[in-house]
């Protein structure tokens, strides 16, 4: 009988997306490492490459511009950070109470870890066409809360536009330290407000607790977890677990 002749197996393309994948999780990593040190408008392509000691060359097989690399960053947290909020959020029966929650945890996270909060206000976050993310988790707790007759009816849009807006400048104002420590409470309060609901459902909305969020030791939320970036006196509270 004829022998089989075995086919090599060409593993270059697979060993190529490996280098690539490792590459530029080096280059967002050092950009976290930057943002702990420095303002967003400071950073500059030179301070990333020297940093990582890399070619301009490189840096440009990975990303378009600095702009690209923090929106790429802020994904990949937001993919990280929903995920576990959502396991919390999710399990609260009613949609308004959802969306409170939600609104009120990413000020005080962001707020918490200022290398998160600088990111997300800078970086053009939420990031759409993802599928677990905030604004995914968000659509859905809009449309809930539109069917249980808590909201008005409006196109998910412009909900959702009534919520993120006011919770990025917010973030914004809560990292310049120019809030009250109730700020995130008070905000919310008048998002679910202009939503549709009155004052007293719009309180007790709000009555939940912010849920202790486990943070792991893995990922890019792992790293800024390493560095000490978290201001444990912000009102949100974080436990550690490790991902095996």
């Amino acid at each position: 009988m004829p022998k089989t002749v075995k086919k090599k197996v060409d593993h270059r393309p697979r060993v190529a997306a490996q280098r690539r994948a490792t590459m530029q999780a080096r280059l967002l990593l050092g950009t976290l490492q930057l943002l702990s040190k420095k303002q967003v408008s400071d950073i500059s392509i030179n301070d990333l490459i020297h940093q990582e000691n890399v070619s301009r060359g490189t840096f440009y097989k990975y990303f378009d511009s600095l702009s690209h690399v923090f929106a790429m960053l802020a994904a990949r947290l937001d993919a990280e950070l929903s995920p576990i909020a959502d396991q919390f959020i999710a399990c609260i029966p009613d949609a308004a109470t959802r969306v409170a929650t939600g609104t009120r945890l990413f000020l005080h996270v962001g707020s918490s870890a200022p290398v998160f909060g600088k990111l997300m206000v800078q970086s053009g976050w939420p990031v759409p066409h993802s599928e677990y993310n905030f604004l995914t988790f968000l659509d859905r707790d809009i449309q809930l809360a539109t069917t249980q007759g808590v909201f008005e009816v409006l196109p998910p849009s412009v909900a959702a536009h009534l919520i993120v807006g006011p919770m990025i400048g917010g973030l914004q104002t809560m990292l310049l330290g120019q809030t009250q420590p109730d700020y995130a409470e008070q905000l919310t309060l008048r998002i679910l407000i202009s939503l549709g609901m009155n004052r007293a459902a719009a309180q007790k909305a709000l009555r939940v607790p912010i849920p202790e969020l486990p943070l792991q030791s893995a990922g890019f939320i792992g790293e800024i977890v390493r560095m000490g970036r978290i201001d444990r006196s912000t009102g949100v509270h974080f436990k550690h677990s490790r991902e095996d």
